[in-house]
C-alpha cells in the first residue's frame, strides 16, 4: 500500500505523513520536490543539480537509500527517477515563501529554485488599476487598447473585483462585467446592445490595426460620459520587481523584464521556461496571429526590418526594398516615426518575427544591411550586421576607426590607464533639492531609444550617485553609431558607466565601472543630462549635498576643481 506523504509547496519544506513530518534530510527533501515539480529526471541531471563534481553519483545513490527508509525499496530505481505512489504536492497558496529552507543545497539547485520563485509567487493582483479606471461605474462602456500579452482580461477582472461584479465572458443581460475579445460578435449585434443598469462592458481593442465594425457600432450606443478609452500601460520596473521578479538577482530580473516588454502574460511565460532568451510558442502564435491581419508584403517587411535590433533610417527600409510597406506598418501601429527614425511600437516581439525567417535567408538580409550601413557611414552598425551575418571582423581594421568610448571597449590596445583621476578632499553639507527630479529614478530603453533626465545645479554640488544598470551593448558598442551606455553627460564630455573594472579618465570623458554603481561627484554649476541609449535598465537613488570641508574623497572628472 502507497504511503501517503504531503509536500507543502509554501512554507518550510518537509514531506508530512499520516503523524507528522517525517525526518527526511535536507538534500533528500530536494529530491523529492524537484521530482515533484519537474517530473521524471534522469540519475545523471538530478546529481549535477545537487553535487556537480566526480562524487555525485554516490552522494545520489546514498540519499536515494536514505528515501527508500521512508517509501521502500522498490521506490527510485532505474535511470529515470520520480516519485512513489501518494507522495503528493501541495500547491495550497500560503503567506510564506515557496520552499523555505532549501536555498542553500547547490549553486544550481539555488538557481532553480529561485526560478520556480519567480514563476509561483505572484500576488493575486498582479495588475493594478489605472487610475482612469477607478472612476468607472456601470453602466459603462471600457475599451481597453493593448497588444497581445498586455493583460486585458486580467485588468476586466481585476475591476470585477474593484466593482464587486462577477466576471463574464460575452454578453449576457444579467449585472457584471462582461468581457468581449476576439472573434467579436457583429455589428448588427452591437447596434441592439444599450446601457444597462448594473454592467460594464469591456471590449479588448487590439494596438494593431482598425477598429473593429462591432466596436464602431457599439460606441454609436453609448455616450461619451461613460465611455472609457484605454491605452494598457506596461507594468513599470518596481511593480513587476515586487510581484514577479522579487527572489531574482538584478540583471536576470531585468533582463526578464525587458524581454517580456513589460506586458505581464509574456512575463510569465518566459518565467514558466525560466528562461529570458525563450520563444514561448503561445507568445509566437499570439505575434504571428496578429501580423496575419496585415497584407503579405507588409508581413514580409516586418521580418525583415525585425533583423535590426534597434530604431532605424528610412533609408534602411528603402535600401531593403520595404520602403512601400513602412507606411502602411506605421498607419497600423506597428512602427513609430519618432526624431527622424523608425523604431517598434512593441519591441519585445520583434525576436519572434525575426525567428521565422530562414537561416540562409536571414545570413543574406544582415549581409545587404551591413552593406548599407557601411554606405551611410555607421561603422558600428555595418559592424553588428558582419558579425550577425557570420563574416569575421578584422578588429586592427574597424576598431582603430572608432572614438571615445567605443575606441576604449572595442580595443584592447587602447590605453587603459588614461589620466589620473581628479579627487578633492571635502565633506557633505546639508542637502540640496534637485527640482522635477525625484531622489529614486529609473531609466528604461526598451528599443535602444535615448531616455534622458536633467540634473539642474544652481551652484556646485556633491552628487552622490547609487543604483543598478543593466544595459545591452552588442561587440561592446552598441547597435549603431547613436547608441550609448548609461551616462552622465555635461557639454561635450561623459562620464560613461561600462561593463568594465577600469576607472580612468580620458580628453573626451571617464570610463567607470557600472557594477557597483556608488559613486560621489563633485559638480560646477549647469545643466547635466542622466541618459541611457541602448536596450537596459537603470534603477537610480540621486542625492545632492552642498560642498562643505572635511576629509572624503569625491572624484571631479567633469569640471575644474574649486576651493571649498
Amino acid at each position: 500500500m502507497a504511503r501517503k506523504v504531503r509536500l507543502p509547496l509554501y512554507g518550510p519544506a518537509q514531506a508530512e505523513g499520516p503523524l507528522g513530518p517525517l525526518p527526511v534530510r535536507r538534500k533528500a527533501l530536494g529530491i523529492l520536490y524537484y521530482l515533484a515539480l519537474e517530473g521524471p529526471t534522469r540519475r545523471e541531471k538530478l546529481a549535477d543539480l545537487l553535487w556537480g563534481h566526480g562524487a555525485a553519483s554516490q552522494n545520489l545513490r546514498v540519499e536515494l537509500t536514505h528515501l527508500r527508509g521512508f517509501f521502500g525499496r522498490e521506490a527510485f530505481r532505474g535511470r529515470v527517477l520520480e516519485l512513489p505512489p501518494g507522495v503528493e504536492l501541495d500547491q495550497t497558496p500560503g503567506a510564506n515563501e515557496v520552499m523555505e529552507g532549501l536555498e542553500d543545497l547547490s549553486p544550481e539547485f539555488t538557481g532553480w529554485l529561485q526560478g520556480v520563485r519567480a514563476r509561483l509567487a505572484v500576488p493575486k493582483e498582479a495588475l493594478p488599476i489605472p487610475e482612469r479606471l477607478k472612476e468607472v461605474r456601470p453602466p459603462a462602456l471600457v475599451v481597453l487598447v493593448g497588444p497581445p500579452g498586455s493583460g486585458r482580461r486580467a485588468l476586466a477582472r481585476s475591476l470585477a473585483e474593484r466593482l464587486g461584479l462577477p466576471f463574464r465572458d460575452g454578453l449576457g443581460s444579467s449585472s457584471g462585467v462582461f468581457y468581449l475579445s476576439d472573434p467579436l460578435p457583429s455589428k448588427e449585434e452591437a447596434l441592439r446592445l444599450r446601457p444597462t443598469p448594473g454592467q460594464v462592458l469591456v471590449v479588448a481593442r487590439s494596438a494593431f490595426g482598425e477598429d473593429p465594425s462591432f466596436l464602431l457600432a457599439l460606441r454609436t450606443r453609448f455616450p461619451a460620459e461613460i465611455t472609457r478609452v484605454l491605452q494598457v500601460p506596461r507594468l513599470g520596473w518596481g511593480e513587476v520587481r515586487r510581484a514577479y521578479l522579487r527572489n531574482l538577482p538584478f540583471e536576470r530580473a531585468a533582463r526578464f523584464y525587458l524581454e517580456s516588454g513589460g506586458r505581464p502574460e509574456i512575463l510569465r511565460e518566459l518565467l514558466a521556461l525560466d528562461d529570458p532568451e525563450a520563444l514561448p510558442q503561445r507568445v509566437r502564435a499570439m505575434v504571428a496571429l496578429e501580423a496575419r491581419h496585415l497584407p503579405e508584403e507588409a508581413r514580409r517587411a516586418l521580418e525583415v526590418l525585425s533583423l535590426h535590433p534597434g530604431p532605424f533610417p528610412p533609408e534602411m527600409a528603402e535600401a531593403m526594398g520595404v520602403e512601400a510597406q513602412v507606411g502602411e506598418l506605421e498607419r497600423r501601429g506597428w512602427l513609430l516615426f519618432v526624431e527622424g527614425r523608425y523604431r517598434w511600437a512593441e519591441p519585445q516581439f520583434r525576436r519572434y518575427l525575426s525567428s521565422g525567417t530562414a537561416p540562409g535567408e536571414r545570413l543574406r538580409l544582415h549581409r545587404r544591411l551591413a552593406d548599407f550601413f557601411r554606405d551611410v557611414g555607421d561603422l558600428v552598425a555595418e559592424a553588428y550586421h558582419r558579425w550577425a551575418s557570420g563574416q569575421p571582423l578584422e578588429p586592427g581594421r574597424w576598431s582603430r576607426s572608432l572614438v571615445g568610448w567605443r575606441r576604449f571597449m572595442a580595443d584592447p590596445t587602447f590605453p587603459r590607464t588614461g589620466f589620473p583621476l581628479p579627487e578633492v578632499l571635502m565633506g557633505l553639507g546639508s542637502p540640496l533639492a534637485l527640482d522635477d527630479l525625484p531622489e529614486e529614478l529609473e531609466l528604461v530603453s526598451w528599443d535602444g531609444e535615448a531616455v534622458e533626465v536633467s540634473l539642474v545645479l544652481d551652484g556646485p554640488a556633491v552628487v552622490h550617485l547609487e543604483g543598478q544598470v543593466y544595459q545591452r551593448l552588442p561587440l561592446g558598442m552598441g547597435v549603431d553609431t547613436q547608441a550609448f551606455p548609461f551616462r552622465l553627460f555635461f557639454g561635450d564630455k561623459g562620464v560613461y558607466f561600462l561593463p568594465s573594472e577600469v576607472k580612468a579618465r580620458y580628453f573626451w570623458g571617464a570610463v567607470f565601472p557600472q557594477n557597483p554603481l556608488d559613486y560621489l561627484f563633485f559638480l560646477l554649476p549647469g545643466i547635466y543630462h542622466l541618459g541611457l541609449g541602448t536596450q537596459g535598465l537603470a534603477v537610480l537613488t540621486l542625492k545632492a549635498y552642498r560642498p562643505a570641508s572635511g576629509t572624503t574623497r569625491v572624484l571631479a572628472p567633469l569640471g575644474q576643481l574649486v576651493e571649498v
